[in-house]
């Protein structure tokens, strides 16, 4: 089989993972071709040392769509790019992959050679939500963004294409937002394997506290930076002898400590507002290497997730798989995610920050009891480990081959 992958987006965090443990998974027979360029191409780069077998990597600029923002004789572009796929990229492959379908415009005619990973509609569920959080020219270009990721997936939903979800919400959402639809979503959930096969590397030049919570997020507005920190401030406040301070990792939260852009800037300012000290109340070592990373988290007193939104949600399985106790938002992904491997967690509501606070506050004071009721899962993996991931995309990569082979003739 000859596979094309296109993609040109490349999403730090979980998409890696998942992209990481499809391609190991996959036949050594399966030649594989992957198309970007760019800042995405640069970090396949490196995802392909990692997985370990023969990719071609191709450069291949495409056209790409931004909006654009005039104030007088001003203009700037809006950070969201839309990138317009030329046909010609299917040629000479059996059957494309899109592994981050969202923002990629398909011509009509490639549907039928296509398997598009739909991870989330974050940015059109939210998307109102998510404008208002930024400055002007962001704004702009979240709305422009918006109405063509929301036009690009109501197309493939439209479409003969092969379109997998990592979760039945998103299954449903898609049938509920986009229907009826031609053909329903296949539904393939990613594996936590990944989380074994990393080695613990020492972190202690982190500097971070012998006791501390964890968020590992990107800043993004829909990862509700902003509950965590009232809350946080609210727990000290109230219960100081239960407070606990807060490690934040993950993309760009490094801009929180410079202010260096928009959103960092809005973080920093609130925790000075709220009275928080950094290097005391809250630590933020940004991106960690993966066996650093493991063993930060590994020494967490527990893992908060207070995310509003998500397309399947790592974090509290890994922290789950560690032993580590979870608290999160009590959102239907998290919810199908965590009860479909009977992991434990503590639930709070999102936009209820003085739950949330309760939680923290609660976790001080039950580390010892919540740990031992974390420890049973400990080791665990409860799922079929991404060689099944990867039969299951193999299996689907066939099943669209047959059916583009039957349209043909």
């Amino acid at each position: 089989m000859k596979l094309g992958i296109i993609d040109y987006q490349l999403p730090r965090g979980g998409v890696e993972r998942f992209f990481l443990g499809v391609l190991s998974a996959l036949p050594p027979d399966t030649e594989i071709t992957l198309y970007s360029a760019w800042d995405a191409l640069e970090g396949y780069k490196s995802l392909v040392v990692q997985a370990g077998r023969p990719v071609q990597l191709v450069e291949r600029p495409v056209p790409v769509q931004q909006a654009a923002l005039v104030d007088g004789d001003q203009a700037a572009l809006a950070g969201p790019r839309i990138f317009d796929l030329p046909a010609d990229l299917w040629n000479g492959i059996d059957i494309a992959w899109l592994p981050w379908v969202n923002r990629h415009l398909i011509p009509r005619s490639c549907h039928i050679k296509s398997v598009a990973t739909v991870h989330d509609v974050i940015a059109v569920e939210l998307g109102e939500f998510m404008a208002d959080k930024r400055e002007p020219i962001g704004r702009a270009g979240h709305w422009f963004a918006m109405g063509m990721e929301d036009l690009l997936v109501r197309k493939l939903c439209g479409s003969l294409a092969k379109v997998v979800v990592d979760a039945r919400r998103t299954r449903d959402h898609l049938a509920r937002a986009y229907g009826p639809l031609l053909r329903e979503p296949s539904v393939i959930y990613p594996s936590m394997e990944h989380v074994a096969a990393v080695a613990a590397e020492p972190a202690d030049d982190l500097g971070l506290p012998s006791r501390y919570l964890i968020y590992p997020a990107s800043y993004s507005s829909h990862k509700n930076h902003e509950a965590l920190l009232l809350a946080l401030a609210k727990a000290k406040a109230s219960n100081p002898a239960a407070f606990l301070p807060l490690v934040l990792t993950g993309g760009n939260t490094q801009s929180i400590l410079s202010g260096a852009d928009y959103r960092g800037a809005y973080l920093k300012a609130l925790i000075a507002h709220l009275g928080l000290e950094i290097g005391r109340d809250l630590f933020i070592p940004g991106n960690l290497r993966e066996g650093q990373f493991r063993t930060v988290l590994e020494k967490a007193s527990a893992l908060v997730f207070p995310s509003l939104a998500e397309g399947f949600g790592f974090p509290p399985l890994e922290a789950a798989y560690l032993g580590v106790p979870v608290a999160c938002s009590d959102i239907d992904i998290l919810r199908e995610t965590l009860d479909r491997l009977g992991a434990p967690a503590l639930w709070f509501r999102s936009d209820a920050v003085d739950q949330l606070a309760a939680v923290l506050a609660q976790i001080g004071a039950e580390e010892s009891a919540l740990r031992a009721r974390a420890a049973p899962f400990a080791g665990k993996l409860p799922d079929g480990g991404w060689s099944d991931v990867g039969r299951a995309y193999l299996q689907a990569f066939q099943e669209q081959m047959a059916m583009a082979a039957m349209v043909g003739s």
